[in-house]
């Protein structure tokens, strides 16, 4: 059994700036496996992601650093298009593509101590795979997927509908201070930390950009 396994979407990027436009692979199960891959024992951790197979070089990049992938087949690549302005805060997205969601059927034969959900859009994660995966360990969620909604390409910010049955399940949170308040309408960092606490979560972490970050 592995330690930690995350699971999440490996996007293609498009990176477009005033000065240039840039193609390249992201997402947070894309991130969080090349910090992984700097520990000194990697072997008891695993990726698993999907992806259509044009992207796979994506995958080669992280097994080349020594980390186990399972790559569950889908017909598209999750694509974003994220454009930015003179200043780098100001940032319009698109999805130009989505990747089929994860479904139980498909984490059957995953198992780990702790389970990293890389959520990139709504429905990437459904509450029945919560409830599964909370079943077989620990669940730590980026909570940044469940707050976008992709309509015509555009993504737009929700709140998260099935949040307090869902959070239940959910024992480490991580939240910056707009999706804090996305959640939990509280514009105070310990305001919504305790309300997150009070939904069930076990650790909250919520990230405030230049005023660093708050542990509850």
């Amino acid at each position: 059994m592995d330690d930690i396994c995350c699971i999440g979407h490996i996007t293609l990027d498009k990176i477009v700036t005033p000065r240039k436009t840039t193609y390249m692979p992201g997402g947070t199960s894309y991130y969080f496996s090349h910090g992984i891959s700097h520990l000194k024992d990697t072997k008891h951790y695993q990726l698993v992601t999907a992806l259509a197979p044009s992207e796979f070089k994506a995958v080669e990049d992280i097994r080349a650093k020594g980390i186990r992938v399972t790559v569950i087949p889908s017909q598209r690549t999750v694509y974003f298009e994220n454009t930015y302005g003179e200043n780098q805060d100001n940032r319009s997205q698109r999805v130009l593509a989505k990747a089929d969601p994860f479904t139980v059927e498909q984490l059957q034969n995953i198992n780990a101590h702790i389970f990293h959900l890389g959520s990139l859009l709504a429905d990437d994660f459904s509450l029945d795979v919560i409830k599964y995966l909370a079943g077989k360990g620990l669940l730590s969620l980026d909570v940044q997927g469940y707050l976008r909604e992709v309509q015509n390409e555009e993504v737009l910010a929700v709140d998260w509908a099935e949040k307090e049955e869902a959070l239940k399940y959910i024992h480490i949170l991580k939240a910056n201070e707009h999706e804090m308040e996305v959640l939990t309408q509280c514009s105070d960092p310990y305001d919504a930390a305790v309300k997150l606490a009070d939904w069930g979560v076990k650790e909250v972490l919520l990230t405030l950009g230049d005023k660093g970050s708050l542990i509850y």
